[in-house]
């Protein structure tokens, strides 16, 4: 009996890979925006999102070009399906969905809320911060039980367009809490805030666990083979460890600008 390696069976995949791409490969054009590590203009291969996406539709014949917009456009030109086939990366909303086909999620990322150092933030359900003022950007989903209680004036939030003048508001005590994913929040702290202020937040514990997905407008045609070709793509990928070789390169920051 030949024993075939775990490193062997993967290299196979990779091969096959190569070899089952067709080189007249599909062209298509996505809708991104800046959410850094994992989506920017100004990161490697466009940060990991957009690396993980162009990967798993190169693996099924399929090249990708990104468009970065602000969120809210990037969102409503997807929605047309005209130049836009799809828009990454998304949690799952009803609302989006009456727009978009959903495909296998990307990931799955924690979130959390960030506030100030010393500020006791003590909670047990999301309705217990009733009585924070919570920052939030526009057009963005922090999850349906977040939306309900946003909605009925349960939580108090304020929505702006801009994550880094969110934070820059949490700092001067404009709002008490900012909820973000937490690689995001802390990359962005990172880079935008000076040492003196990023020193001042902080993080809670994780209030939702969530998969992003690569929304395709149900407009676009072919959208539903887009999909099936996404998926595809993304099994193989995992299959010959691609996918956790870009996770892992992301973890030890091999993505920032």
């Amino acid at each position: 009996m030949v024993i075939v390696s775990s490193a062997i069976r993967k290299l196979i995949v990779v091969l096959s890979i190569l070899i089952c791409t067709p080189t007249n490969a599909e062209t298509i054009k996505i809708s991104n925006g800046e959410w850094a590590p994992f989506t920017s203009q100004n990161y490697k291969h466009f940060g990991l999102a957009s690396h993980i996406v162009s990967e798993a539709f190169k693996a099924s014949g399929v090249d990708v070009e990104y468009a970065f917009y602000p969120w809210a456009r990037a969102l409503i030109d997807a929605k047309e399906g005209k130049e836009l086939a799809a828009t990454i990366v998304w949690t799952y909303s009803d609302e989006r969905a009456k727009d978009f086909l959903y495909t296998d999620p990307v990931f799955t990322l924690q979130s959390v809320f960030f506030h100030k150092k010393g500020k006791v933030v003590d909670w047990n359900k999301l309705s217990d911060l009733k009585d924070y003022k919570i920052g939030g950007a526009i057009s963005y989903s922090y999850g349906d039980e977040f939306t309900e209680l946003e909605k009925t004036g349960v939580l108090n939030v304020s929505r702006i367009a801009d994550d880094t003048n969110n934070l820059k508001k949490l700092v001067s005590g404009r709002i008490d809490l900012y909820p973000t994913e937490m690689q995001v929040g802390l990359e962005l702290i990172k880079n935008e805030l000076p040492p003196n202020e990023a020193d001042q937040l902080t993080y809670s514990k994780p209030y939702r666990e969530s998969e992003y997905f690569v929304l395709v407008s149900k407009k676009y045609p072919g959208g539903s083979e887009l999909v099936q070709k996404f998926n595809q793509g993304l099994a193989k990928i995992k299959e010959s460890g691609l996918y956790q070789k870009m996770m892992d390169d992301s973890v030890n920051g091999n993505y920032g600008p």
